[in-house]
């Protein structure tokens, strides 16, 4: 008998052994009181049966590279039903029934995306099913070398007189004890849900089954996936970190000023309330007091005091909105592990969103690149993680495979949520549920930091970290003047526009469309003062020169998309906000006197501009109308309100978007209901039914076809396209081929705007490259298609041959 292989040049015995030390050592990273209860010895067998399906004379063919049936050469569904079938005959189903359902399922999807649990149980039985699954597993039962197989799993630890059982060419009484199991199942299933219906009682949802089957699908996919790329399991050994932020700040040398000493106040009075007993913490101050500092700060002492107290060492996870901002932020918590460490490695703090430069820096000798880099990346192998809304979030409520490989790494995290409002209003209940049940379940806790605390969490699970209305009693640098009493074109806008001189002046619109119009007539009406236009339309690569520009003050007009609103740090004698929902107007008047200087205050003017068609804030805010229309109502009794009675005002709006007879909950409740029931994906729901999968929650709001364009602005652009233009056309290992067009789509997103499908009516058309990926603007063509002011975009009638 030739030697069984899981993978080219691997025994099967072999992989089978390192994936269980690797889930050993996982496990153990995530113990939390969710893992607590299951059996290491059915955990070890969960490791261990997950490619014992690779077993068959079919795989044995296949992954040498001979011909063979592609039908029967996969493995997943065998293994799963062989694992499934040890633990009938072992008869340890009736303690653990629930439990070895869901390994039995995770080891039937370790290759593919969660669905939906339940279809397990029609797994084959149901007759739609029989004549594809049944006869092919009996096939592939049939073909296994049944001693070579046992002896090498009793060397692995499983019993061998149960394997006696399982290995005895007995297909029929293999099959026919699947078909019994799972029908016992279902029917019981069923019973408890008319049980449920009847009884009429509207029970707490539960998601301690939820995230059960989550951190077991998270644990052999990674486990499996990092014995296969990384092979090491020093690469993910867990390093040790110290930070002093106190020190840090105290180094920068920051000048007295009120608005120093109050952020001081807070980062002690912060510092005082570490509390290891709680699991959701609130951080709510005013903008600019420095709320990424003062968290962290808590973030390292509650971690420090956590493994006093437990012994476990905690991951830091640090989770923004917007991935513009990542690196500013995690360039300040590097340059604060600096002051304590020589050198910072990637296992110390790392980086993650779906454009993360794929390297790894494991030691000072050790650049590691390629599959690699990514998989230690992806798998959050970092003690600190800065990482986007989407990556954590599309985790935690999840069901992809390559999402939900780092589940277990949530597990004894402490979760930093910065701008928490950012979560789209429908999804409070769902969030705040998932967020409360994570922590309590998972061992973990979770800070969320905003200026304007949304009502996500009830005041009976949530730790308020500071006496927030204090803070904005105490400020008075910026008042809001309303004008939303009449509404006006831009045209009609800039006609009785005057701007001072001596200040500074921000204008945020809610279209493109209405900013590139306003940045044309105030560069016209004021052609003598320095303007400047930021927008999405602009490469990234241009909108942060700009940006830099506009922070050492090189500009004094500047007109804007609402991509200024959070995370970027610009300052403004005067902001002009056209009408927005109440939590993006104080965003906005966060960028005025920011740093409270000068005797005058700040000055946010809130319009209500409008076309032909409508008013703008109607066509951005189309799902969030009932939103406008809290912010209105509660705006129209001030004409203008001082910073100090922000707080009043914004915890009015979240009481009335708490209300769910004024904005609805329904997708929360749904969700939940989805996720209490293990459908992680679906494609025949509506968003109105009573329970809809997880893949239902989009943060990102799908606004249709999206397209991107390649802009080659200058010399390193050309480079750029050239090379992906080489590696689009090689042809090699699949696997490498993907890391570098990964690669180099991180160099390429500097020059790349996306655009919506009216925006590519409206303009000029580039044409598509020729692999059908990107629309391209050559460097000989960029009047054709871009503006160096206002960015993609000509219109044709405005370009001549």
């Amino acid at each position: 008998m030739r030697e069984i292989l899981s993978h080219p040049n691997r025994r099967l015995k072999k992989h089978l052994d390192e994936v269980l030390h690797w889930g050993d050592l996982y496990k153990k990273n995530a113990n939390c009181k969710l893992l607590n209860h299951i059996n290491n010895d059915l955990l070890s067998s969960f490791f261990i049966f997950h490619d014992v399906g690779k077993s068959t004379s079919f795989f044995q063919k296949y992954i040498r590279h001979e011909d063979v049936n592609n039908d029967l050469k996969s493995h997943a569904a065998l293994s799963a039903m062989l694992f499934l079938y040890y633990h009938i005959l072992k008869d340890d189903i009736s303690d653990n029934e629930e439990l070895i359902e869901m390994m039995t399922y995770a080891i039937l999807k370790h290759h593919g995306d969660l669905e939906r649990l339940s279809d397990i149980n029609d797994y084959v039985t149901r007759s739609s099913l029989e004549n594809i699954d049944k006869e092919k597993i009996v096939i592939q039962y049939k073909s296994i070398d049944m001693e070579f197989i046992k002896k090498e799993l009793v060397e692995l630890g499983l019993e061998a007189e149960i394997l006696d059982k399982v290995f005895n060419n007995e297909e029929t009484l293999f099959i026919q004890t699947l078909i019994n199991f799972f029908t016992k199942r279902r029917k019981k299933k069923s019973r408890d849900r008319i049980k449920v219906k009847k009884g009429g009682i509207e029970t707490e949802t539960n998601l301690e089954k939820y995230f059960t089957m989550q951190v077991l699908f998270s644990l052999l996919i990674d486990s499996d996936k990092s014995q296969v790329s990384l092979g090491d399991r020093e690469l993910v050994k867990r390093a040790e970190i110290e930070a002093d932020v106190e020190k840090y700040i105290e180094e920068q040398g920051t000048i007295q000023s009120e608005l120093n000493n109050l952020r001081s106040m807070a980062l002690e009075e912060v510092n005082s309330n570490i509390n290891i007993n709680s699991n959701i913490y609130t951080l709510t101050l005013p903008t600019g007091m420095g709320k990424t500092l003062n968290s962290f700060n808590y973030a390292i002492k509650l971690r420090k005091r956590l493994f006093e107290q437990t012994g476990k060492i905690y991951r830091i996870i640090y989770v923004m909105p917007f991935m513009s901002i990542i690196d500013q932020n995690a360039n300040v918590i590097e340059e604060v592990l600096r002051k304590s460490h020589k050198n910072i490695y990637n296992n110390m703090l790392c980086k993650h969103h779906h454009l993360t430069e794929i390297e790894w820096v494991a030691n000072e000798n050790t650049l590691i690149e390629g599959s690699n880099a990514q998989m230690l990346i992806e798998g959050w192998n970092s003690e600190i993680v800065v990482t986007t809304f989407q990556q954590f979030f599309s985790t935690l409520a999840g069901y992809k495979n390559s999402m939900q490989r780092k589940f277990n790494k949530l597990s004894n995290s402490i979760v930093i949520i910065d701008e928490i409002q950012a979560i789209p209003v429908k999804y409070y209940k769902f969030i705040g549920k998932l967020l409360t049940e994570y922590a309590e379940l998972m061992d973990s806790k979770v800070i969320a930091m905003t200026a304007t605390q949304p009502h996500i969490f009830s005041n009976d699970v949530s730790e308020q970290l500071c006496e927030y209305k204090k803070y904005y009693a105490q400020l008075n640098r910026t008042r809001i003047i309303n004008e939303l009493n009449y509404s006006r074109t831009v045209d009609e806008f800039v006609y009785d526009l005057e701007c001072a001189d001596s200040k500074s002046y921000l204008f945020i619109l809610n279209t493109i469309e209405s900013s590139k119009k306003l940045y044309s007539l105030l560069r016209d009406k004021f052609y003598d003062r320095s303007i400047t236009y930021l927008s999405t339309l602009l490469p990234p690569k241009v909108r942060m020169d700009r940006i830099k520009d506009i922070k050492s003050k090189k500009h004094d007009i500047v007109v804007s998309t609402q991509l200024v609103e959070a995370g970027v740090d610009i300052d403004f004698n005067v902001v002009y906000r056209d009408l927005a929902p109440l939590p993006s107007i104080f965003q906005s008047a966060g960028r005025a006197n920011r740093e409270g200087k000068g005797t005058n205050k700040g000055e946010v003017h809130i319009v209500k501009l409008k076309d032909n068609k409508g008013f703008y804030a109607d066509k951005v805010y189309r799902s969030a109308k009932t939103d406008l229309d809290i912010t209105e109502k509660l705006l129209k009794d001030y004409d203008t309100l001082n910073e100090p009675e922000f707080m009043l005002i914004i915890e009015k709006y979240f009481d009335k978007m708490a209300d769910e007879n004024i904005k609805s909950q329904h997708i929360s409740d749904a969700l939940l209901k989805g996720a209490e029931e293990h459908w992680f994906y679906g494609e025949n729901y509506s968003l109105s039914d009573e329970k809809i999968p997880l893949n239902g929650f989009e943060l990102i709001e799908n606004n249709g076809e999206k397209f991107q364009v390649f802009i080659e602005l200058d010399d390193d652009a050309e480079l750029i396209w050239n090379e992906y233009m080489t590696i689009s056309k090689q042809t090699e290992d699949k696997w490498e081929h993907k890391i570098k067009l990964k690669a180099i789509s991180r160099k390429m997103s500097e020059y790349i705007v996306d655009i919506n499908n009216t925006t590519k009516s409206k303009y000029n058309r580039p044409p598509l490259d020729s692999n059908q990926v990107y629309y391209y603007v050559s460097r000989s063509e960029l009047d054709r298609y871009y503006n160096e002011e206002t960015g993609y975009g000509v219109e044709s009638d405005v370009y001549y041959f």
